[in-house]
């Protein structure tokens, strides 16, 4: 298989967007990710895929806490700032603190505020799976959609 031709075809399956945010130490961290999923209702899980190159991997150790930031249309800016590396991912970005001190982006379609309960190998990722602690949403916005290796938005 070619691992472009699979990467390609894999872009045209549209997702929503989200940031997962954490910390380690007194680091923030954030990455943006495409690869989330519910898991379970009951117990309420979720699962996120993170390269195993990813220098955040550190903030993924057993219930450590960690925020799933589901971004809506307005948010594009915070989509390509997390999505790429840099010391500070964070400078210009709006957020605030969760009770565990996490940072949790500013106006998101929904927050999923959660604890690792996994992680699990799978290729060249791990499979991060969450607790889920608290959720919100704002039925008010529209989602960030990923297709294609651009973002978009629903149509009216």
């Amino acid at each position: 298989m070619d691992p472009r031709e699979f990467r390609n075809a894999l872009g045209y399956f549209s997702t929503g967007v989200t940031v997962i945010t954490g910390k380690v130490d007194d680091k923030l961290i954030g990455l943006t990710a495409n690869a989330f999923s519910s898991l379970s209702l009951d117990p309420p899980l979720i699962l996120v895929c993170i390269d195993k190159k990813a220098s955040s991997m550190a903030a993924f150790n057993k219930q450590s806490p960690f925020a799933v930031n589901i971004l809506q249309e307005g948010q594009e800016d915070e989509c390509w700032r997390f999505a790429k590396r840099a010391e500070d991912k964070y400078e210009g970005a709006s957020y605030t603190f969760s009770k565990d001190g996490v940072p949790i982006l500013n106006d998101n379609l929904a927050t999923l505020e959660c604890t690792v309960e996994e992680v699990l190998e799978g290729g060249d990722h791990y499979i991060v799976t969450g607790r889920v602690q608290s959720a919100s949403r704002n039925e008010q916005l529209k989602p960030l959609l990923f297709f294609g290796g651009k973002t978009g938005h629903l149509a009216e």
